[in-house]
């Protein structure tokens, strides 16, 4: 037995309900928007979606074990 213990985040189902899948829905509208509105393209959306969770990942590296929710 290794000793290492890998733990996986999972929410709560009012967690999802109340607070994810709002602040998901709303995060996709201001993206759209931005394509929509000033012709923002769809592939800067992703890059900058894309930094976004890499900043998050690196702020939080010095957690043991795997918190991912993916």
């Amino acid at each position: 037995m290794s000793g290492h213990c890998e733990l996986k985040w999972q929410p709560t189902k009012e967690q999802l309900d109340s607070m994810i899948l709002p602040l998901y829905t709303e995060i996709a509208k201001q993206r759209v928007a931005c394509v929509n509105k000033f012709g923002y393209p769809p592939e800067c959306v992703a890059d900058m979606l894309r930094d976004i969770s890499g900043a998050l990942t690196s702020v939080h590296q010095q957690s043991e074990g795997d918190f991912s929710c993916c």
